[in-house]
C-alpha cells in the first residue's frame, strides 16, 4: 500500500498528498473530498479502501488517522453548486479545496480515479487507488467518515427519507419517501429521479414545518452542531464555538415568553441543563422566493 509513495518519495518528493472523494453518487447532500499527507513508513493496519470496511471500524481507523497524519484537508461542495456545475466539476472543487485546506503544500499529489491536472503541483491519478495507495486509502476514510456524519444530521432534519441508513443514495426507500414526501432542500434537483419529485410549496400541508428544516440545514452548512431539532414547540438547538444556541421560528411569542420556554425546556430536561451558562437564543424568519429561500435570525440573547 506504500508503493506509489516510496516510488515517489525516491524522486525527491516528500510531501505526498492522496486524494479522494465520497458522495458523486448520491441523489441529494453533498460530495466530500479529502486530502491527507501521511508521514514516511508509517503503518495503520487495516486501512483500505473506505467502502470495505464496516462504519464502526471506518470510525476508529479515522481517530487513528488524525492522530498520526502530517496534514488533513477536507472540502465540501454543497447541493446547490452541485445542480449547478454537474457532479464532475463539484467534484473536482472538492478536490481543489481539500488541497488548499491543508496545512502544509504538498509537493505531490496521488489523486483516486482518472482526474485530470488539479492544480499546478505534480500529480499521478490512480485506478481504484484507494485500495492501492495508503495516503488515498487515508483519504478516502476521512472523506467516508465525514459525510456519513453529515446525512446523519440531515436524518435528524428530515426523518422520512432513511438517511442514517442510506446516506442519500437511491435505495427503494429513498425513492419511495420522495413519493410520499417529494425532495427536500438538500436532494440535487438535476438528478434522476429527483427531479420527478420536486415539491410545489402550494402541495405541501406543514409550511412551518418545512421552514424550520430550512433554517437548520444552513445551520449546519454554517458549522453549527446540530444537537436537536423539536417539531412541535419548532425550535432547533445547536452547538458552536463552545457556545449553545436556541432558535426558535418565527413566532408571536413575545421576548419573555421565549426566555420563559427556554427555562422550561432546560429545566424539563437533564440533559440540556448543564448548557445554560453560555447560551443564546434567537428568532428565526424563512421567506421563500423564487430563487431560494431567505432566512433571517434576530438575535435575542
Amino acid at each position: 500500500m506504500l508503493e506509489y509513495e516510496k516510488k515517489f518519495r525516491a524522486m525527491g518528493k516528500t510531501k505526498i498528498a492522496g486524494i479522494d472523494e465520497v458522495g458523486r453518487g448520491p441523489l441529494c447532500g453533498p460530495v466530500v473530498a479529502s486530502a491527507v499527507i501521511l508521514p514516511e513508513n508509517i503503518d495503520i493496519p487495516g486501512l483500505t479502501d473506505s467502502k470495505k470496511i464496516s462504519p464502526k471500524k471506518r470510525v476508529l481507523l479515522y481517530d487513528k488517522i488524525f492522530e498520526k497524519a502530517v496534514s488533513i484537508g477536507v472540502g465540501i461542495i454543497n447541493e446547490d453548486r452541485i445542480d449547478e456545475i454537474n457532479i464532475l466539476n463539484a467534484t473536482i472543487e472538492a478536490m481543489i479545496l481539500s488541497i488548499e485546506d491543508l496545512n502544509i503544500i504538498p509537493d505531490f499529489l496521488l489523486v483516486d480515479g482518472n482526474m485530470k491536472s488539479l492544480t499546478t503541483i505534480p500529480q499521478e491519478s490512480i485506478i481504484k487507488g484507494d485500495s492501492k495507495s495508503l495516503s488515498i486509502s487515508a483519504a478516502s476514510v476521512i472523506a467516508k467518515v465525514t459525510r456519513d456524519r453529515i446525512m446523519k444530521d440531515y436524518d435528524m432534519i428530515f426523518p422520512h427519507y432513511g438517511f442514517s441508513r442510506n446516506m442519500g443514495y437511491g435505495t427503494k426507500e429513498h425513492i419511495q419517501a420522495l413519493g410520499e414526501n417529494f425532495s427536500t432542500p438538500i436532494h440535487r434537483k438535476t438528478f434522476k429521479p429527483v427531479s420527478d419529485y420536486l415539491p410545489n410549496f402550494n402541495d405541501i400541508e406543514d409550511i412551518k414545518r418545512l421552514r424550520l428544516q430550512i433554517a437548520a440545514t444552513d445551520l449546519l452548512k454554517n458549522a453549527h452542531c446540530l444537537i436537536n431539532i423539536n417539531f412541535i414547540e419548532y425550535y432547533i438547538l445547536t452547538s458552536k464555538d463552545n457556545s449553545y444556541n436556541f432558535y426558535f421560528l418565527n413566532t408571536e411569542l413575545s421576548k419573555n415568553q421565549i426566555f420563559d420556554l427556554v427555562d422550561d425546556i432546560l429545566h424539563n430536561d437533564s440533559n440540556k441543563k448543564d448548557i445554560s451558562s453560555n447560551l443564546n437564543i434567537s428568532v428565526i424568519s424563512v421567506k421563500f422566493s423564487k430563487a431560494k429561500p431567505k432566512i433571517k435570525y434576530e438575535k435575542y440573547t
